[in-house]
């Protein structure tokens, strides 16, 4: 079949997909390295005029409050608003024009961006997960269905609206494909050469095996699963058989703790906003 994906396509593929941001491995070394200050995202922000825009227009937001005159000084407006604003920003801008142009559907950046929030509140109640790098796996932790849509968009529309009648959307997927999305995704985030730990949570991100290799891995799976359970965005996809017990444990969480109830509030309300 001409729809047949194999690690072999994956260069091919990723050629067709909206180009891979180049700041967002930057500031993944840098959080690996420990070096994050003002002045190094400052220096990722430069080598894209759409993200320096943005952190201008949020400092210049609070200068306003102020009765303070804007400022068009990078560093000066960086400074204002801090370095955790600093990341969001570099992370949001810069893959959102990957994942809403990549496959033109709403629901998809949606939920990977309701993914990536449940997943940034859920590494700060887990000590040794990195909240940024949360964030940045769990908005791309359903990556590879960009590649059916550049493959053959109606196809992978049909898969989905069988999926959505039995839920096997992994099982359609390796049928019309040859590749589960998750694989793919595993596949496309090598071939961009980001942190070995990000590839191996977009692989797992799916599996119910209760075998996790890292706590960032446990932590997307959660999140998947919580995000569909909470219906945030709302869709016919979000089918859930069990709330992943396993990842639970496994990251020292339970349900009745007062904090998941805060982080469900919290996620909500972070979705909304972001939507809004």
């Amino acid at each position: 079949m001409t729809n047949r994906i194999t690690p072999a396509l994956i260069p091919d593929i990723a050629t067709r997909l909206p180009a891979f941001p180049r700041v967002v491995p930057e500031l993944l070394d840098r959080l690996q390295s420990d070096t994050i200050s003002v002045d190094s995202l400052v220096h990722i922000a430069r080598q894209d005029s759409v993200i320096a825009a943005a952190i201008l227009s949020a400092a210049n937001g609070l200068r306003r409050l102020r009765a303070q005159p804007d400022t068009a000084d990078l560093f000066a407006a960086a400074s204002l608003i801090g370095t955790n604003k600093l990341k969001q920003i570099i992370v949001r801008i810069g893959l959102n024009k990957l994942l809403s142009e990549g496959s033109g559907q709403a629901f998809f950046f949606e939920h990977s961006l309701a993914v990536a929030i449940v997943s940034q509140e859920l590494a700060q109640l887990v000590p040794g997960v990195s909240p940024d790098e949360a964030y940045i796996a769990g908005i791309l932790h359903d990556i590879g269905q960009l590649a059916y849509f550049v493959v053959d968009t109606e196809a992978y529309r049909r898969v989905r609206h069988q999926a959505i009648g039995d839920g096997l959307l992994l099982a359609h997927e390796a049928a019309a494909f040859g590749l589960d999305h998750a694989e793919v995704g595993r596949l496309l985030t090598s071939h961009w050469q980001l942190p070995t730990s990000i590839l191996q949570a977009i692989g797992r991100h799916h599996e119910t095996d209760g075998i996790w290799h890292s706590k960032l891995e446990a932590v997307i799976n959660l999140a998947e699963t919580l995000s569909r359970a909470l219906d945030i965005p709302a869709s016919p996809h979000n089918r859930v058989l069990s709330l992943n017990a396993a990842a639970l444990d496994y990251l020292g969480l339970n349900w009745a703790m007062p904090e998941m109830a805060d982080l469900i509030g919290r996620s909500r309300a972070r979705f909304t906003y972001a939507c809004s």
